[in-house]
């Protein structure tokens, strides 16, 4: 996943300037013969670092929000649904904007203040360049608390690897979805909240092969119509297939899940329709139930069956293209 754990905190306006200013006060030359080339050297020297620190830290801010050209269509689609899009890129870019101008203006001021000769327009020179710097910062108010938004809904956006191969486990609910994870990665998932639900991703990773691969179990997500979801729900849930994954749809046909196999494979062609990517389907507690209804069966509790299934996980891994 991009790092959008590293955003850092977005100041307010008043505080990158307290921040800045605070720095400045502390420039101070120790001994210079000549009085005037001391205030000077200062002058100079709290400018420089006024610019320094703040445009440093507007930089970053602009470097560590993620690039929307670049993201993968999964995370973009994510950030869409969560933040104003073209207000964003507006956002970032007076950020851009207000740094490269207090360069503009630094640069300015410091080349007035060589020419400075008494301490009234050194002074003088200062005091208009802290003035401007402030005005600059001060019109980034709205931006900043925009961006502050963005940075708190961006930060819920769980942490996927995408250049791992990826599984998504589906099925209603009690058909064995968590057990298959666990079988299938032999360790204790993450657990990633997946916005605009009340549901998590749980996601673990194992080898296959030589290949390293990322399973995600959706509990309470892709494990009921989607008609009874809203809107929002509906098109963060759909984001999923910009994953470009294979799902695993999990068939439990004893009985035992609570759900009839009709209740299952109407549930199972409604995410076929809406995913558009490859559909592994798996019948589930093959030690309950003898009757074999698809072509893969397994068992979590006996193991049965789950080496073939990694074999055919392997199989799609190597014949598609963007993981060979």
């Amino acid at each position: 996943m991009p790092a959008f754990s590293r955003i850092p905190t977005v100041l307010k306006p008043q505080e990158i300037i307290d921040k800045a200013l605070l720095k400045s006060s502390k420039v101070s030359e120790p001994y210079f013969p000549d009085f005037i080339k001391k205030i000077r050297s200062e002058v100079i020297d709290k400018i420089s670092t006024v610019e320094s620190v703040s445009t440093v830290y507007l930089r970053k801010l602009i470097n560590k929000f993620p690039s929307l050209n670049s993201l993968y269509p999964f995370y973009r689609g994510m950030i869409g649904l969560m933040v104003d899009l073209d207000q964003y890129r507006i956002s970032l870019s007076h950020v851009q904007w207000a740094s490269d101008k207090i360069v503009e203006l630094a640069n300015l001021k410091i080349k007035s203040s060589k020419k400075g000769r008494t301490v009234q327009e050194l002074n003088k020179n200062l005091k208009e360049f802290y003035g401007r710097f402030a005005s600059i910062i001060k019109d980034l108010d709205k931006d900043l608390t925009f961006l502050a938004e963005c940075r708190a809904k961006i930060k819920e956006i769980p942490d996927i690897k995408m250049d791992y191969p990826t599984f998504i486990i589906a099925g209603l609910p009690n058909v064995g979805k968590t057990s298959l994870l666990s079988k299938l990665t032999g360790s204790s998932p993450i657990i990633a909240p997946y916005p605009f639900t009340t549901q998590s991703l749980f996601i673990g990773y194992t080898n296959i092969g030589n290949r390293g691969v990322q399973i995600i179990d959706t509990p309470g997500i892709l494990d009921r119509p989607m008609k009874s979801r809203n809107e929002m729900e509906r098109k963060s849930i759909l984001c999923l297939q910009d994953l470009e994954g294979i799902l695993i749809f999990l068939f439990d046909h004893s009985g035992s899940s609570g759900y009839s196999s009709q209740e299952q494979e109407n549930v199972y062609n409604e995410i076929k329709s809406n995913f558009k990517i490859p559909v592994i389907r798996v019948q589930s507690k093959s030690d309950i139930i003898q009757e074999k209804k698809e072509d893969i069966q397994i068992s979590c509790l006996t193991g049965e069956g789950l080496e073939k299934l990694k074999e055919i996980m392997l199989e799609k891994i190597n014949s598609d293209s963007r993981w060979i």
